[in-house]
C-alpha cells in the first residue's frame, strides 16, 4: 500500500471535506455561534486526525480477510466517536454554552458521515494499489515467460542449421575435398559466432548481417554458379538498428531451402533496406512436393511478435518471394 498517496490525499481532502460538511449548517443559520472558517479549521483539524488514525490501522493490521476488515471498520467508528466526545468535552469546558445545547447527536453523526467518506477513499485508493502491485507482478512473469519462449525458439535454430552444414558438408567431401576444407574453415567460425551470439534477442544489423554473410559465403561454396546474392544496405543503417538475432539468416536460409534451383536456374537473391524495413527478396524456383517443417519463417515471425509485438511481412507473388522485417532503432 502506498501511505505517501494516502498522507496526500489526507491533507488535500481534509479541509474540503470539512468545509463541505459545515456549509449547510452555515449558510441556513442567520446568527451562527462561531466564524465560519474557524469551524473549517476545528473540523479539518477533526478530519485529519480520522485519516491519520484510519492510515494507522491499514498500515499495521492486514485487511485481507473480512474478520480482519470488521475490525478495522470497529476500531475507526470507535476511535471517530471517541475524538467528538473528547472535543465536546474540551469545548464545554474551555467555553460553555451560553444557551443550552438543542442536539449533541449532530456532531457524532457529522464525524461518523465523514470516517465512512475516510474508509471509503482509504479501500478504493488500497484496492487499486493491490491491482497494481497484481499488474505488476503479472507483467514480470509475462516477461520472464516471453525470454523463456524466445529463448526455446532461438534453440530450435541451432540443430537445425547444424543438420543441413554437416550434410552439406559430407557431401562436399566426396565431390571437392578443397572446397570441404575451406567450407569447415568458414563453419568453424559462422558456429563460434553463433555460439557467442545464443543468449542474445537482438543484435545490431551490423553484426547480423556479417553473420549471414558468412552464412552466404558457405552456401555460395556449396551450390556455386547457382545461387547469386545482393547487398545493398547504408553504412549508416547498419550503425543505427538492432534486428533479432539470426533474422537475416533465417531468411536466406528459407530461400535456398525452399527452391530447386540450378546453374541454369539460379536463384537471385537480394537483401535491402526500405523505409526503416529489411527486405529480402528471392526469385521463386519452387520444389515439387516441398515439406514445410514450420521451423523457419514461423519461428521467425513468433519471435519477432514476441520481442516487438509486430509480425514479419511476407509478400508472396508468383514470380517472387518478399520476406520484411521492421528494424528496430537503436537506445
Amino acid at each position: 500500500m502506498d501511505n505517501n498517496q494516502l498522507f496526500r490525499t489526507a491533507l488535500i481532502s481534509s479541509p474540503i471535506m470539512a468545509a463541505f460538511e459545515l456549509s449547510p449548517v452555515f449558510f441556513l443559520n442567520d446568527d451562527p455561534p462561531v466564524p465560519f472558517m474557524g469551524a473549517v479549521a476545528v473540523l479539518t483539524f477533526i478530519t485529519l486526525l480520522l485519516w491519520l488514525f484510519n492510515i494507522y490501522i491499514y498500515s499495521f493490521l492486514e485487511v485481507k480477510s473480512f474478520k480482519n476488515k470488521h475490525k478495522t471498520y470497529l476500531l475507526s467508528y470507535l476511535f471517530a466517536f471517541f475524538v467528538v466526545a473528547l472535543f465536546l468535552i474540551f469545548a464545554n469546558t474551555v467555553h460553555p454554552p451560553k444557551e443550552k445545547i438543542p442536539s449533541l447527536l449532530f456532531p457524532f453523526i457529522n464525524a461518523l458521515a465523514l470516517n465512512t467518506i475516510i474508509l471509503i477513499i482509504i479501500n478504493s485508493i488500497v484496492n487499486r494499489s493491490k491491482k497494481e502491485q497484481s499488474e505488476r507482478e503479472l507483467a514480470i512473469l509475462k516477461i520472464k515467460n516471453l525470454e523463456a519462449e524466445q529463448q526455446q525458439l532461438i534453440q530450435q535454430l541451432q540443430p537445425h542449421f547444424l543438420f543441413n552444414a554437416l550434410s552439406t558438408l559430407k557431401s562436399l567431401i566426396n565431390t571437392n575435398a578443397e572446397q570441404a576444407e575451406e567450407y569447415l574453415v568458414r563453419l568453424s567460425d559462422f558456429l563460434r559466432v553463433s555460439v557467442s551470439t545464443h543468449g542474445n534477442k537482438l543484435i545490431s544489423l551490423y553484426e547480423e548481417l556479417k553473420f549471414t554473410n558468412d552464412y552466404i559465403k558457405l552456401q555460395q561454396i556449396r551450390f556455386g554458379n547457382s545461387f547469386f546474392c545482393k547487398i545493398d544496405i547504408p553504412d549508416m543503417v547498419l550503425q543505427s538498428y538492432d534486428i533479432p538475432v539470426y533474422a537475416l539468416q533465417t531468411l536466406v536460409e528459407n530461400a535456398i531451402k525452399h527452391n530447386a534451383f540450378t546453374a541454369a536456374k539460379p536463384l537471385y537473391l537480394a537483401i535491402l533496406f526500405k523505409n526503416a524495413y529489411i527486405e529480402v527478396k528471392n526469385n521463386k524456383i519452387p520444389k515439387v512436393n516441398m515439406n514445410k517443417s514450420g521451423v523457419g519463417l514461423e519461428n521467425l515471425d513468433k519471435r519477432y511478435e514476441l520481442i516487438t509485438g509486430e509480425h514479419i511481412v511476407i509478400d508472396n507473388k508468383s514470380d517472387y518471394f518478399l520476406v520484411s522485417v521492421k528494424l528496430i532503432q537503436k537506445k
